[in-house]
């Protein structure tokens, strides 16, 4: 940004004066006083097996600047992120690696057949009513069985009120650092008061060029990111419409994407000229319904995706490497529960198909039908809730004829969860809970068929998770509320599928051997009410993971921590939210970490601490609810990575105006 830094943060600073005057000088503003009674258990607190959530609110309040940044807020996530907002950021939640990880939208899982995981770049928090992070399994009893995955991500759209009449729009603007403009518009009609329907659209675009500082020896040397501009637009209608004791809703999303890939920084040399364009086009359908005792849902959705990738380099025939995919999916899942005093239980059952094509030499034409069952029984008396699960998978592949096509696989994986309330009144619930589960994922395309890496002999990875823990909600004084959660765990993982060379040019993917994970998650969040409408709200969370290999003894990497995961990572905030300006400072920080699993002095990625401050304010006239923020992003202008030799960007600013009605 050069000197312009200074220029544009104090002439976009003049432009939020008016609102900070405003709201210092308004008189005739009175909040109302409320006095606390009691304090309730939430989901996160009463659940048997851990559950974090984040709503608008809190989002608001803890300074999240994006989706990946808001799942990086959670206990027992690590984020790998590649620098700027065209970086890929991707999830892996207690050690068990981003395909372990289920991303869910608006109750249907978001797949991706080729890589396995999903880029949480590409979900806006404009679009988001709240962020929720399931670990080793679902609360919900009645779900879709592709959701209870080892670990999944729950997205909630913000979704139109069929009874509430009339129009509702949202008109927002972000404008920051590096080139960053992100307009959005929202509209959502009621005609009947039984239905509704949304339309949104967002573009976000930002040249991404910050400055980093190159360290070689006792010299440094400043240069700016190359090849990191991103152009995005989304484009999203919603309907919801109300039955009687029962909902439907429908979805329609379209998203394209054309960004420059940001390559690592080796000394002076951070050029790079690889372009990814990818579209990604689905429907879906969702029901849900209650007669008596029983519930009832349903669900569809066809899903399509294509993306491009090149590469202009020297080092490829032709001078350049043009690889391009289709993806195909068609997926329904439908079920049923049925209550009984004490007792619930529940079936569904998924089936999907999803499709491969490309131009390369082998996976050109290729497919997997899949066939997930789940039954599902719950005991809860009045202390007590015991939830068991038992989940079939039979996964069939296929090749057109000249394809060697991947192996088949079947399993069946139970899974038991327990949550005792010892204590419940109306000042303090104290519970503990524990739980089990086993879960398997299957290759993935790349790693099945991949020119040159793929393998159609592998085997599934297989999961076993252990945990326990004990969770507290509870108002020690009468303005001051208090929720804690404290989990550990022992993960392991066999058959792991990794990438091993054969020579410099050709990888090959096997199964390779073991991995345990263990770790302690603790989440804390406290607020304290002071006068005149005014809070202190604090957020915490601290992650242990001990992540090694245990494949064999007598290799050098057994007993290491694996690549990428840091031994203490965690995040704080605390908001001061007030009648006039309301202010919230926030840190996340990851200890020391290795980029390879051999622990070398040259692979060491050191530790970070990323601190953030945010100020925000609305303004109500009428009908219309104006919302002001301003954010200065890594304050302290501390140069990290997350992944090595893909530096972060430095101290910038964000100013966002958004008008509901």
């Amino acid at each position: 940004m050069g000197n312009k830094f200074p220029f544009r943060l104090r002439l976009l600073a003049l432009a939020f004066l008016p609102f900070v005057l405003t709201a210092q000088n308004r008189k005739d503003r009175h909040l109302s006083s409320a006095e606390v009674l009691g304090v309730r258990a939430d989901a996160s607190v009463a659940s048997a097996a851990p559950v974090q959530k984040l709503d608008t609110a809190s989002i608001r309040r803890m300074g999240v600047t994006s989706t990946a940044d808001a799942l990086r807020r959670f206990a027992g996530v690590n984020l790998r992120d590649y620098g700027g907002a065209g970086g890929l950021k991707t999830v892996s939640v207690r050690g068990l690696g981003a395909q372990h990880t289920a991303v869910v939208y608006d109750g249907v899982t978001v797949s991706n057949a080729q890589q396995g995981q999903i880029d949480l770049g590409r979900f806006s928090l404009d679009r988001l009513a709240g962020v929720e992070l399931h670990t080793a399994d679902e609360g919900n009893l009645l779900v879709p069985v592709r959701q209870l995955g080892a670990a999944t991500v729950v997205l909630r759209s913000w979704q139109p009120n069929a009874q509430n009449r009339g129009m509702h729009g949202v008109v927002a603007l972000r404008h920051g650092s590096f080139g960053v403009w992100n307009p959005s518009l929202l509209l959502s009609q009621n005609w009947n008061g039984h239905t509704a329907v949304n339309v949104s659209a967002d573009y976000y675009h930002g040249n991404n060029a910050y400055p980093f500082t190159v360290k070689n020896g006792v010299a440094t040397h400043r240069e700016k990111r190359l090849n990191s501009q991103m152009n995005d637009w989304t484009l999203e209608a919603n309907v919801h419409h109300l039955l009687r004791c029962g909902q439907l809703s429908g979805k329609v999303f379209y998203v394209t994407n054309h960004r420059y890939l940001p390559g690592p920084v080796t000394l002076y040399v951070s050029g790079n000229n690889e372009h990814l364009t990818e579209q990604n086009a689905f429907a879906q359908l969702r029901w849900e319904q209650q007669y008596g005792r029983w519930n009832f849902f349903g669900a569809g959705k066809a899903d399509w995706r294509e993306s491009k990738y090149l590469d202009i380099a020297g080092r490829y025939p032709g001078g350049r490497l043009d690889q391009r995919y289709k993806q195909g999916e068609i997926y329904a899942s439908a079920g049923a529960s049925y209550a009984w005093q004490t007792l619930t239980a529940a079936v569904a059952t998924d089936w999907f198909r999803n499709d491969l094509t490309s131009n390369l030499k082998v996976d050109n034409d290729v497919w997997r039908t899949s066939w997930l069952t789940s039954m599902t029984l719950r005991y809860a008396p009045r202390r007590f809730e015991l939830t068991g699960r038992l989940v079939s998978s039979i996964f069939r592949n296929h090749a057109t004829a000249g394809t060697e096509a991947a192996k088949n696989a079947s399993q069946l994986s139970p899974s038991l969860s327990a949550s005792w309330k010892l204590i419940s009144d109306q000042r303090a619930h104290l519970f503990v809970r524990a739980h089990y589960k086993e879960y398997f994922r299957v290759p993935t395309f790349t790693e099945n068929y991949y020119y040159h890496l793929g393998n159609t002999h592998l085997k599934p990875e297989r999961t076993q998770q252990l945990g326990a823990g004990v969770t507290f909600a509870g108002m020690p004084f009468a303005h001051w509320q208090v929720q804690l959660t404290a989990d550990g765990y022992v993960n392991r993982v066999w058959d792991k599928i990794s990438s091993i060379p054969y020579n410099l040019f050709v990888w090959r993917t096997v199964n390779l051997g073991k991995v345990r994970a263990a770790g302690l998650d603790v989440a804390l969040h406290s607020t304290w009410t002071l006068r005149n409408g005014q809070q202190l709200i604090g957020n915490g969370t601290y992650t242990y993971q001990r992540v090694t290999d245990r494949t064999d003894k007598k290799s050098e990497d057994y007993g290491k921590q694996l690549a990428y995961t840091p031994l203490h990572s965690g995040a704080v905030s605390m908001a001061w939210e007030n009648p006039w300006v309301n202010a919230v400072v926030s840190m996340t920080a990851a200890s020391k970490r290795w980029a390879t699993n051999e622990h070398t002095v040259t692979t060491s990625v050191p530790a970070y601490a990323d601190v953030n401050l945010g100020l925000y304010r609305t303004f109500r006239f009428r009908s219309f609810h104006l919302e002001a923020r301003a954010d200065l992003t890594n304050l302290f202008n501390h140069q990290y990575e997350v992944i090595r030799r893909y530096p972060m960007p430095g101290r910038a600013y964000r100013f966002s105006a958004l008008l509901r009605w």
